[in-house]
């Protein structure tokens, strides 16, 4: 099944849905290289690229649950915890499978919009409806 960006995947919230287009196209790169003499390097190079840019993406997205109120942002963070120990578990394996990878992010990251982020959107959109939105995020 081929990763791409999906209109049910937007929340609504441009600057959250713009890190998460960005994490899909990461994700995307993996498609290519199944069979590839480089796939084991791209696919360690996607993996710890991804990783990095979680880190940044889950403070970024809780630091906006806290701005905004969110009641679950503690079990929210435990499920990015979760999820960012597995991709770096994976980055340092030292045989990496780019079909594994992908299904598992695809999944991961298809579940985690589509059901845990959207609780948050209400809130955040109260937020940003009270403090006037194009004050952007900050």
């Amino acid at each position: 099944m081929q990763i791409s960006w999906k209109v049910e995947y937007s929340l609504g919230i441009p600057e959250m849905d713009a890190e998460h287009q960005r994490m899909i196209e990461m994700m995307a790169r993996l498609e290519t290289v199944e069979g590839r003499p480089d796939a084991l390097r791209t696919v360690g190079k996607v993996v710890s690229e991804l990783a990095d840019y979680v880190e940044t993406h889950f403070k970024h997205e809780e630091g906006l649950m806290e701005k905004a109120g969110y009641p679950h942002l503690e079990m929210h963070r435990e499920q990015h915890k979760v999820f960012a120990q597995k991709v770096i578990d994976l980055r340092s394996r030292a045989s990496l499978d780019a079909r594994t990878v992908r299904e598992f992010l695809q999944q991961w990251l298809g579940e985690h919009i589509l059901k845990v982020d959207r609780d948050y959107v209400p809130y955040v959109q109260l937020w940003l409806d009270k403090r006037g939105a194009e004050g952007g995020l900050e």
